[in-house]
């Protein structure tokens, strides 16, 4: 029973963490770019989203540590890609937001890293050192394929996640958004129905300050 504890848990470190993203503003004109050291057999789940300026786009550029073009996308909107790690050392992420003269894009970046540390189990090499019974291998097999799908499921709720984290983040930006320009409008209404309605008292008394000084003109004749 201890033995399948200690497999279960060597098992389990496959599993990789979630990592939240953030909210970056690009000035119109400019190239952001961000750094990421790597190593071979690493895994890269770059999530991007633009939530305001211009045309909501931006231009996507990924190169690896030695200048290869890993991803090149140009106006885009959204988009959800995986990188798999072949070189080792920085690898170079750009927002590129320098064809736009005027407007700012707000972007939602999440970059997820999934590393090769070499926690992997090969599941014949453990049975193997630890000297199990056939019984036991067999019951030790079926709980790592198990496990594995575990491993499926758990990368693919990641992934959802991921996804709708990014697009409650954009529909909460696009309210704040919508409800300042709403009570802007509704501010400048207001005021523009004040001074209306001040106007329209201002003319009518004055019609009546007309009317009442003709007749004191006709009542002197």
């Amino acid at each position: 029973m201890k033995k399948l504890i200690v497999l279960i848990s060597m098992i389990c470190l496959t599993l990789s963490e979630m990592e939240d993203g953030i909210s970056v503003l690009v000035p119109a004109g400019r190239s952001d770019c961000y750094f990421r050291e790597l190593k071979v057999g690493d895994r890269m789940d770059l999530e991007i989203q633009v939530l305001s300026g211009g045309h909501i786009d931006i231009h996507i550029l990924v190169l690896s540590p030695t200048g290869r073009i890993i991803l090149d996308e140009q106006s885009v909107t959204e988009t959800s890609t995986e990188i798999k790690i072949d070189e080792n050392g920085a690898y170079k992420v750009c927002l590129d937001n320098t064809f736009s003269l005027r407007s700012d894009k707000v972007v939602y970046f999440d970059l997820g890293i999934d590393e090769h540390n070499g926690t992997t189990v090969d599941h014949a090499e453990l049975f193997q050192q630890m000297q199990l019974e056939k019984d036991e291998i067999d019951n030790t097999k079926d709980i790592a394929k198990s496990l594995d799908k575990i491993e499926m499921i758990f990368e693919t709720i990641q992934e959802m996640q991921t996804r709708f984290r990014a697009r409650y983040t954009r529909h909460h930006y696009l309210q704040n958004a919508n409800m300042t320009l709403v009570q802007w409008f509704s501010g400048a209404s207001c005021f523009l129905m004040i001074m209306v309605g001040g106007l329209q008292v201002f003319l009518i008394r004055n019609l009546f300050k007309e009317q009442n000084a003709q007749r004191g003109m006709k009542a002197g004749l």
